[in-house]
């Protein structure tokens, strides 16, 4: 294969899952997962790796104008496409894969490249299991703005989990949307989807609910299982192959996500739920899960 930057720069084949590389070592998670996507999916794989030539190279802002540091710096792109696209070979030769070498903001690059992919798949660093994401701000802008689901990839994560798609339904019409895209995702996968609802501080029979198996609380907890049941019965329904597990937790949404969601395949999340400001493109629940949870997590948008 040429090195030449110049070969790579094909543009996103219709419906690809499109992977964002950055040149670090979080890259094989993010390769490895958006190709066994497209594997699944039949879909053609994209590797995508921005070249910013404005980035200043350092705090007194020199700029990369040089044509040797230039030159330097796409040689070292070209590297990160041509060794990520042979790691595919080796381990789909039959999946189709282009790559694409576009210059400029990397979140502008990135956004342009995901207009009619099925999904992008970033990456984002964890350094231990005890630690949040570090989502950097060109994960954190593709996320919030894309034109397609985003999945995040964690640090070290699978390509496979247990099985299990998680999602969250809190009765609102996103979520349902949500629900819809957690049953195609577990049709791929272990056939299995773990609906999660949560809730927090309630009042009941003028009592706020703090004893655990109290009529009171008992009766809170079924009525939150009542309202997921309802919010998915159509569409579960629909799927009578897919298997579907309804958990009703007591605490914070985006807390109980991300612990049902240990060792899932993946978990799924609105941008907005349930009391979603307009204008806030990543709800505080979505956020935090991305900061938090340790197995691969889909972020949907309505658009």
């Amino acid at each position: 294969m040429s090195t030449d930057a110049s070969t790579h720069d094909s543009p996103t084949p219709a419906d690809a899952v499109v992977a964002a590389l950055d040149g670090s070592h979080r890259d094989d998670a993010v390769i490895d997962w958006a190709a066994a996507e497209a594997a699944a999916l039949s879909a053609p794989l994209h590797l995508v790796h921005a070249v910013d030539l404005g980035t200043p190279l350092s705090a007194y802002g020199e700029l990369l104008t040089s044509p040797e540091i230039v030159d330097r710096v796409e040689q070292e792109s070209t590297r990160v496409v041509t060794e990520a696209r042979a790691r595919v070979e080796a381990a789909r030769p039959g999946l189709a894969v282009t790559t694409a070498l576009p210059t400029g903001s990397p979140s502008g690059a990135l956004l342009a490249a995901a207009e009619g992919a099925r999904v992008l798949v970033v990456g984002s660093a964890r350094k231990n299991r005890a630690e949040r994401i570090v989502l950097g701000t060109t994960s954190l802008s593709v996320v919030a703005h894309a034109p397609c689901p985003v999945v995040l990839v964690p640090e070290n994560a699978r390509t496979s989990g247990d099985g299990r798609v998680v999602v969250g339904i809190d009765g609102s019409e996103h979520s349902r949307l949500a629900f819809r895209h957690a049953l195609d995702a577990a049709a791929l996968r272990g056939r299995t989807v773990t609906t999660v609802t949560s809730w927090n501080v309630e009042v009941e029979n003028g009592v706020v609910v703090t004893e655990p198996g109290s009529p009171e609380w008992e009766a809170v907890d079924a009525r939150y299982r009542a309202m997921a049941e309802r919010t998915i019965a159509e569409d579960r329904e629909a799927h009578p192959d897919i298997t579907v597990e309804v958990e009703v937790r007591h605490g914070r949404a985006a807390d109980s996500l991300v612990e049902v969601a240990e060792g899932a395949d993946l978990l799924l999340v609105g941008s907005r739920g349930r009391g979603g400001f307009r204008g806030m493109l990543l709800g505080s629940v979505s956020q935090r899960v991305l900061a938090l949870a340790t197995c691969p997590v889909a972020v949907l948008h309505k658009h």
